[in-house]
């Protein structure tokens, strides 16, 4: 029963990660052309910190499960799908921002 209690120390981790992503969506998509409280870069690199710190707790799962010899944690991949969903969805906001603005900008 100990074994199952190692992968929920992770689980605050993750929620901890999808919290930091949500807001850093929220503020790439409400971004003002005169308000600006987070530039690109600080929230790519918000992103990409968060995805690999989560890649690298998700590796350890599995080394973890591998040496207790019990199964993995479904809930704690299930969480790291969704940082890697949100990772990759601040990317494509941030892109897609960028990319109307230099449309509105040539125009």
């Amino acid at each position: 029963m100990d074994e199952v209690m190692i992968f929920t120390n992770f689980r605050p981790i993750y929620i901890f990660f999808i919290i930091i992503q949500a807001i850093s969506l929220i503020m790439a998509i409400s971004q003002k052309k005169q308000f600006k409280p987070m530039n690109e870069v600080a929230i790519s690199s918000i992103s990409l910190i968060c995805l690999a710190v989560s890649t690298y707790l998700t590796y350890q799962i599995g080394i973890l499960s591998d040496e207790l010899a019990i199964g993995g944690d479904p809930v704690s991949f299930i969480m790291f799908i969704a940082v890697v969903i949100m990772s990759v969805v601040n990317f494509l906001v941030i892109y897609l921002n960028k990319k109307i603005k230099n449309y509105v900008l040539h125009s």
